[in-house]
């Protein structure tokens, strides 16, 4: 207990220094905005499962869950429909959010398809840069004062994002340029993650892609 607290205190230090030099990250999971009301992985699957005959709390793979529950349907359209259910409805920013928002920190990576860290940083009066698709990583916005990498997408393209199997498995063909530009940002920032639990099949794959980038 002792040693971890040592080490939490030596990050905490770490990473103040890294806000005061314009040199922080944060990698934001589900977990940051169920407190503003959204659904975690399990909560967003659990229609589907029913529907499948399946109990989402005893299934380990979610995201081949998903990969079933498509394929079973034929296609993607009803897993679009359930998340544009989900992820647009009418919900306030968290405290964490706006705790975030208010700190000088640039660099913003998220698995979440809601706009709820977006919103809140231009809130505080802050211009956000956000980056949905590979498309948007060519262009810079002048005088932005935050980036926003969304590396599963976004809402408001519910069709491209990533929740899937074969998604997850055709990322590097079709999302490539977030991969290059993570690696990046791993090599040269602070990162703090937050908002994952080891339920969240996203930690598993991103501590993955962490640790062939690096």
């Amino acid at each position: 207990m002792f040693k971890m607290k040592r080490h939490l205190a030596q990050f905490v230090d770490k990473y103040i220094k890294s806000i005061n030099s314009e040199n922080a990250a944060i990698f934001a999971g589900a977990g940051l905005s169920v407190a503003s009301g959204l659904v975690n992985w399990k909560d967003l699957l659990r229609e589907m499962a029913e529907e499948l005959n399946l109990n989402v709390d005893k299934e380990h793979d979610l995201i081949s869950l998903a990969q079933y529950y498509e394929n079973e349907k034929g296609g993607r359209g009803s897993i679009n429909d359930q998340l544009i259910e989900q992820f647009t409805k009418d919900v306030e920013e968290s405290v964490n959010h706006r705790i975030l928002a208010s700190l000088p920190i640039k660099t913003f990576w998220t698995t979440n398809y809601d706009d709820l860290i977006e919103k809140t940083i231009e809130k505080y009066g802050k211009k956000t840069d956000v980056k949905i698709c590979p498309e948007n990583l060519a262009i810079s916005k002048p005088g932005r004062d935050a980036v926003i990498y969304k590396m599963h997408g976004d809402i408001s393209l519910s069709h491209e994002a990533v929740l899937t199997k074969d998604d997850y498995e055709g990322y590097n063909e079709k999302r490539q340029l977030f991969t290059t530009a993570l690696q990046g940002d791993l090599v040269s920032k602070t990162f703090l993650f937050i908002g994952f639990s080891f339920e969240d099949p996203n930690l598993e794959y991103i501590l993955s892609r962490i640790r062939i980038l690096l």
